[in-house]
């Protein structure tokens, strides 16, 4: 019982820390009308200290709980679902044993990362030759945008495409590199190899996501430019949860 309830407080203390993150540090993307933000890294911490389910549940209703506050309730729902799923995602590489399900965890990552990668490259390139890059700023910019916020777009347009090959780049040398210092490392500690295995998975199960969802709401054209912000985000809370996690290893709050 009394694990129970110190799991509860830890439950509803991650749910508030991910609201607050998510919430107060946040920077608007213009092409979607979204935002990116720090929450991210007390998602993966969540996952740290809780465990998959619980940490999907402080994940989902902390976001949740921030878009329906910062008026971004078009997002609530497929927020809950996406940051649940970063959480359960994160959770079971967490918990997978051995060598072998780790190097399967990070080759099933990478394929599934190019293969989304590859098809929003594709999917660009065909909508540049068949509606012409007009046609495409036009979707993606104000009505009001003067000539100069037009031309930084083009340039963003033309440079698409590299910052997605550089997105899967990082993507495999962060999961190559982590697969092999495991191989070499018990990675018991909290921001362990596996942990960042893990956020890394989570991350790009985020920015699928939420290129799904926007493609819907707004079309693939600016869902594809919503992906370097994700990116930035995905790297940041990586980044700020490194530099929390020995916090966490320090009070003994890590999940073993």
């Amino acid at each position: 019982m009394v694990n129970n309830t110190r799991k509860y407080i830890l439950a509803g203390l991650m749910t508030a820390l991910v609201l607050c993150l998510t919430f107060f540090i946040k920077v608007p993307v213009p092409y979607t009308s979204g935002y990116i933000h720090l929450g991210d890294s007390m998602i993966y911490l969540s996952v740290m200290i809780l465990g998959p389910a619980y940490g999907a549940f402080a994940a989902g209703i902390g976001s949740m709980l921030a878009d329906l506050l910062g008026g971004y309730a078009q997002y609530a729902i497929p927020t809950l679902i996406i940051k649940s799923l970063m959480a359960l995602c994160m959770g079971l590489i967490l918990k997978s044993t051995g060598r072998r399900g780790t190097i399967a965890s990070v080759v099933i990552s990478i394929l599934v990362w190019a293969s989304f990668c590859a098809g929003a490259i594709i999917n660009l390139q065909l909508s540049i030759s068949t509606h012409g890059k007009g046609k495409i700023l036009e979707s993606v910019l104000d009505p009001g945008a003067d000539a100069e916020t037009a031309a930084g777009m083009e340039n963003k347009l033309d440079n698409l495409t590299l910052y997605l090959v550089l997105g899967v780049a990082a993507a495999i040398l962060i999961l190559s590199v982590s697969a092999w210092l495991i191989s070499r490392k018990n990675g018991s500690e909290a921001f362990s190899m596996k942990a960042v295995i893990g956020m890394t998975a989570a991350g790009m199960c985020m920015v699928m996501g939420y290129f799904i969802v926007e493609s819907f709401i707004y079309g693939p054209i600016p869902a594809t430019f919503s992906i370097p912000p994700n990116l930035i985000q995905f790297f940041a809370g990586i980044l700020a949860a490194g530099l929390l996690a020995p916090a966490i290893k320090k009070a003994s709050l890590h999940k073993s």
